[in-house]
């Protein structure tokens, strides 16, 4: 028997196991191999394997699933929609808040190439006059993310560093709107959790 697996670490994507005779592929848990050497991210939220409630949405990540609360507003904040919280202006708590917070989230894989863009921030509205920025508020202490301005409305979020799972960063993304005529400003936040699986694939 040769031991095909000592010859070379690109037979098999993940893992290769010698076989007399011959040799095959295995992939991590999460995972189906596509083909005979490719690994796949199986998506349990599709496949129904996954354990989340109904209280719960179903969030697929390289290598597995997350649960994640479908109401995640935190007062003085009310949900208006499954992912979007708005803090009323009515309410004297929300005079310094940002006046609404949307959540998303999302999943990378390890050992990415950088810089890569990973993430577009839009403006959903657009007032005359109005004037936007966009940065990141918090959750980048470790200043692995950057946002590239691309012009008044949208934004990229950058990876900037190759990061390594499995871990988890919750970026709040935030645009800045001021219109200096009428000296008004308000501030809107984009939640962004991304999920980064432990595989290169």
């Amino acid at each position: 028997d040769i031991d095909e697996c000592s010859y070379s670490s690109y037979l098999c994507q993940y893992q290769c196991v010698n076989e007399p005779g011959r040799f095959s592929c295995i992939c991590p848990d999460g995972y189906q191999l596509l083909g005979t050497r490719l690994c796949q991210d199986i998506n349990e939220c599709e496949t129904g394997t996954d354990t989340c409630t109904d209280q719960q949405n179903c969030i697929n990540a390289h290598g597995g699933y997350r649960c994640v609360e479908k109401n995640l507003c935190i007062e003085p904040y009310m949900q208006m929609s499954d992912n979007r919280c708005m803090c009323p202006s009515s309410n004297p708590l929300c005079r310094d808040e940002p006046g609404s917070i949307v959540h998303r989230h999302m999943s990378i894989t390890s050992d990415r190439s950088v810089p890569s863009d990973i993430f577009q921030i839009q403006a959903t509205s657009m007032y005359p006059g109005a004037y936007n920025t966009f940065q990141i508020r918090s959750g980048n202490e470790q200043g692995d993310f950057y946002i590239r301005q691309i012009n008044n409305i949208s934004a990229m979020l950058v990876l900037a560093r190759p990061v390594k799972g499995p871990q988890e960063y919750v970026l709040d993304l935030e645009m800045l709107t001021s219109n200096t005529l009428l000296s008004y400003r308000s501030s809107s936040v984009l939640r962004l959790t991304i999920f980064v699986g432990a595989h290169p694939f």
